[in-house]
């Protein structure tokens, strides 16, 4: 018996029905729950299989009135979740691709078989499981890591819990703008008015920081929670605190003090060779998520990117 499968408008999905495949899926991540997907893409879709047996969220645009499909900000990952077989996934892949022949695509750890069929390109995400006492992970750090928080522990810095969200993305945009030159305000105003909302009311988006004496911030991040990870969305380091450990200092306390919770701490990953190797000193476990791009417009609209 043929699965059904129906394209679904954002705002016409049972949002019951949909966060229920999202929470019992273990890749069911925080990025494809409903209010999360509201919050961050303006206009969205949603394949759904049978009565939500699984689900894939669609972001899209339109540029010069041909809409597409793009990879949103502050988004890791989103790809088939739930009960699916790889023949549903491929007639779902070409019935979207039809749709908008302009596209890019985010897969989950979990959708190997369909990115190995389209060939899209692997990215390395981070892992570390605090279900362990913090003497327990601690040992899985790396020597060199163990001499930083050594000694950035010399240096009377102080773990804050308090850091408002706006300033900790502000030090964010203020720090690493180069890098986000295709994340407008807009775009940051929707991230953090989900943001306060999480922390008013679910307590799902919180901030950590390292502050020196003078109570300046040296480090901090921003991070989102469900009940399966804790997500490092925003991190960021100033000069003064790169010079003191202060980053290495902040992760080790944040796993101090979720230590012995069934969750993961998801460093978000990178393809930043530095970045990675930092996130490796903590005894990570490397995750794989993926990006599928295609263009089959017909030409000339074929060159436009």
């Amino acid at each position: 018996m043929n699965d059904q499968i129906e394209l679904i408008a954002g705002n016409k999905i049972d949002q019951t029905k949909w966060d229920h495949c999202i929470e019992v899926s273990t890749n069911g991540l925080i990025y494809n729950t409903y209010n999360y997907l509201n919050a961050i893409c303006p206009i969205w879709a949603g394949y759904v299989v049978n009565d939500y047996e699984a689900v894939i969220a669609l972001p899209y645009k339109r540029k010069l009135n041909i809409p597409y499909w793009y990879t949103p900000p502050f988004i890791q990952q989103l790809g088939f979740i739930g009960t699916i077989n790889e023949q549903t996934q491929q007639n779902i892949l070409i019935q979207l691709i039809k749709k908008h022949p302009y596209g890019s695509l985010l897969f989950n750890h979990q959708n190997t078989e369909i990115t190995r069929f389209i060939h899209a390109e692997p990215k390395p995400n981070f892992l570390l499981h605090l279900n362990q006492p913090y003497p327990e992970i601690y040992k899985g750090y790396s020597n060199e890591l163990q001499q930083h928080i050594r000694k950035a522990a010399r240096t009377n810095l102080v773990y804050y819990k308090d850091t408002p969200i706006k300033k900790t993305i502000d030090l964010y945009k203020q720090f690493h703008r180069h890098q986000l030159k295709q994340v407008t305000e807009f775009e940051f105003g929707n991230f953090f008015n989900y943001c306060e909302q999480a922390a008013s009311f679910s307590q799902q988006c919180f901030t950590r920081s390292i502050l020196n004496e003078e109570k300046e911030i040296m480090s901090t991040a921003l991070l989102l929670r469900d009940n399966k990870r804790i997500y490092n969305i925003m991190n960021t380091t100033t000069p003064a605190g790169r010079a003191t450990a202060a980053n290495h200092y902040l992760f080790d306390q944040i796993i101090q003090e979720f230590s012995e919770e069934q969750v993961w701490l998801d460093f978000e990953g990178s393809s930043i060779p530095g970045v990675q190797y930092f996130y490796q000193q903590f005894g990570t476990i490397k995750e794989t998520y993926f990006v599928y791009h295609y263009n089959h417009l017909p030409f000339p609209l074929n060159l436009l990117k």
